[in-house]
């Protein structure tokens, strides 16, 4: 991982596990393993020891995989642990995706050429948002532009940073991946950009000023959709604690908020509706994964909103078919013994 002539495709992409989410999330590992040439370093964030002993048995399982865990009392917060791997590390990009990332389709020649061009690309959204629209806004994973329509701004699910412009931005000005929600945590200099810019924030989410400081610069920050990549979010909220996984659990209408009217503008913010929606595939998809591997039933839905229903009904084909897929592939089948026997 330290040699600048390596291929993106041999460059580790980190994903991070919290406590309680490896072995169903492990899933979408295979998708990526089974649809991609691409390697990645298995980041434990305080898991404890078994479930650690998990990940690492799973990163034994493939030469394309590499573990490491992160010992803490409590879940080291997302953006600093970012910041630590890339201190870590000196590769040629720096490379991260979420671990309820999925690859539904084979990466294309076209696509991983993409992938190394400009300072920053980023890809995927949330499957709960209007494919059709474009999020602004300095607060939420999927935002990809400024509420002025100005900044273009990277997504923080799958992200590939060019080392140089990236170490150059966190040294210069002493800021990283970490949320910043109060004027207070960012250094002056940066502050100073922001007032510049007459940027109005909340809250920078991860990454997010990196991105501003990015523009400032003149840096290229490209994000575009990938095909068959699917960020299925919301399956470790604290919402799933009191769910059954023994009993068969049932989703309806009741679970929904009411969607609001169409919105005019050019951009859109999430709104109850989505919010709602994430919460509803969090929880169907905890359960299904954990179905998938012998866990639990299998959830049952009773939704009239055709779109909703499309897009369960679909994620459950695209699922198990990989998942049939994978037990053709011997060190596949090795990760999916581990998985479902812990």
């Amino acid at each position: 991982d330290r040699s600048p002539s390596r291929g993106l495709g041999d460059v580790y992409k980190r994903q991070i596990f919290i406590p309680d989410t490896v072995d169903y999330q492990s899933i979408a590992l295979v998708s990526l393993l089974l649809n991609s040439n691409f390697s990645f370093r298995l980041v434990g964030n305080a898991l404890k020891e078994n479930e650690a002993n998990l990940l690492k048995s799973i990163s034994l399982c493939s030469n394309r995989l590499h573990y490491i865990n992160f010992e803490s009392d409590f879940i080291i917060p997302h953006g600093t642990l970012l910041d630590l791997l890339f201190k870590m590390e000196d590769s040629e990009h720096y490379c991260f995706c979420d671990s309820d990332l999925f690859l539904f389709k084979t990466l294309d020649q076209s696509t991983v050429q993409l992938l190394n061009q400009g300072c920053i690309f980023s890809s995927a959204g949330r499957i709960e948002n209007d494919n059709n629209a474009i999020y602004s806004g300095f607060k939420g994973g999927a935002t990809t532009i400024s509420p002025d329509g100005k900044i273009p701004l990277a997504t923080s699910f799958f992200g590939v940073y060019s080392r140089s412009e990236l170490n150059y931005i966190m040294s210069e000005y002493k800021v990283g991946f970490e949320q910043y929600r109060q004027l207070v945590q960012i250094p002056s200099s940066v502050q100073q950009i922001i007032a510049q810019l007459q940027l109005k924030f909340k809250m920078f989410d991860t990454g997010k000023l990196l991105s501003v400081l990015y523009h400032h610069h003149g840096y290229k920050n490209t994000h575009q959709e990938i095909n068959g990549m699917v960020h299925l979010g919301g399956m470790s909220g604290r919402y799933l604690q009191d769910l059954d996984l023994s009993k068969i659990q049932k989703f309806n209408e009741s679970d929904i908020e009411q969607k609001p009217e169409e919105l005019s503008g050019p951009f859109l913010n999430r709104n109850s509706y989505e919010i709602s929606l994430k919460k509803l595939y969090g929880k169907y998809f905890y359960i299904y994964l954990h179905y998938i591997i012998g866990k639990s039933p299998k959830p049952m839905i009773d939704i009239d909103n055709p779109l909703v229903s499309k897009t369960i009904i679909g994620l459950e084909e695209n699922i198990s078919k990989i998942y049939n897929q994978a037990k053709n592939n011997f060190e596949l089948t090795s990760i999916i013994n581990l998985i479902e026997e812990y």
